[in-house]
């Protein structure tokens, strides 16, 4: 297969800019003595895919009521503010393999993904537009970068330009993307795209890798557990160090997912699942906030190890917004955990040790 750069940027030689170091930072604990329920619905069965919209207080979730849509619920009140309904199909507002992720973005609109395309919807859930960007197929990984989408390609970014047409940031090699000639040319690069994740603040995309691999090289990596950061202004491209509380748990699993805090910082989101073999880690380092101009982080962790029903999905002003995963216990011994989620919370974070970084987590004490 031919591939080709489709960037109208040149991507620039510059060394791998390291931001800040791995132990400079203060580790956070989750209060789950305090705090409250936002959701508390006994008939809900809410997935751990999610996104925050910071600027409305929305949180917007998958949960089984509707397999085809997406749910928003109010992070002050836990009230349900609509649906966004996205069929599965090839029609130009369905998704063929149906829903892969989603992602706030920016007025009040919702980017909703599957393998390729990326749906986008206006503050009212009304159909905006359609993208199919020309890259391989990724696990519902998207952003909003400098106000259009963007997602994880082989070598860096695709953003929709302006024009509409795809925008390459770093050194993108893509082109016209053939399934069956990709499938046999290149089936490790197509799992690492298809198990990265995406965020973005409005001038840089930080994408994280399969842990354990390098989407640039297509080799295994002991050295990648960090974000790769694209500037989109300078075509330039640096790596921030995952905090190695947090990366030492996550190299069993496919690494932590990535959002932000609505203030410019960096949220990794740690996986629970270890990978292959499909078990609960029960980690008790659960998250990290990283500052991408310094590189001070703060280690989120759980009062203790093995709160296999706390899910840690993001952050949500000073608190840590948790899906609290639904279990049976059948008074002998054996606990049963399901998959989804009747309850969300906002709890506290209290400081356990270090200093804090300067503008992060400003009422935390």
């Amino acid at each position: 297969m031919k591939r080709i750069a489709i960037s109208t940027l040149t991507a620039l030689s510059l060394p791998v800019w390291t931001a800040g170091c791995a132990d400079t930072g203060h580790i956070l604990e989750i209060d789950y003595d305090a705090g409250r329920l936002v959701i508390d619905d006994e008939w809900r069965s809410i997935r751990f895919d999610s996104s925050i919209d910071h600027e409305r207080g929305i949180l917007y979730v998958r949960d089984d009521e509707e397999p085809e849509g997406i749910m928003a619920f109010s992070l002050e009140t836990g009230e349900w503010v609509r649906t966004y309904m996205v069929p599965t199909g090839d029609g130009p507002q369905e998704l063929p393999g149906g829903i892969h992720g989603l992602s706030a973005a920016s007025d009040g609109r919702l980017y909703v993904t599957g393998a390729q395309k990326v749906i986008e919807f206006g503050p009212q859930g009304q159909h905006l537009s359609t993208w199919v960007p020309r890259v391989p197929p990724r696990e519902g990984a998207v952003c909003e970068l400098d106000g259009q989408p963007a997602v994880p390609a082989l070598g860096g970014v695709v953003r929709r330009g302006d024009d509409g047409e795809d925008e390459a940031i770093g050194p993108v090699v893509t082109g016209d993307y053939d399934p069956d000639t990709w499938a046999q040319d290149g089936a490790i690069v197509e799992w690492q795209l298809w198990k990265s994740k995406i965020a973005c603040t409005p001038h840089a995309a930080f994408v994280v890798a399969e842990y354990g691999t390098d989407l640039v090289s297509s080799e295994y990596d002991e050295e990648s557990d960090s974000v790769t950061v694209y500037y989109r202004a300078s075509n330039r491209k640096g790596r921030l160090l995952i905090p190695e509380a947090l990366a030492v748990g996550q190299a069993a699993t496919v690494g932590p997912y990535a959002a932000t805090d609505g203030r410019g910082n960096l949220v990794l989101v740690g996986v629970a699942s270890v990978r292959l073999v499909g078990l609960w880690g029960g980690f008790k380092v659960t998250g990290a906030v990283v500052d991408p101009a310094s590189g001070c982080h703060a280690v989120i962790r759980n009062p203790k190890s093995n709160l296999f029903e706390r899910k840690f999905m993001g952050i949500y002003r000073d608190s840590a917004v948790v899906a609290n995963e639904h279990y049976e216990d059948d008074g002998r011994g054996t606990v049963r955990f399901f998959n989804y989620a009747h309850q969300v919370g906002l709890y506290p974070l209290r400081r356990i040790s270090g200093k804090p970084c300067t503008g992060m987590l400003p009422s935390v004490g």
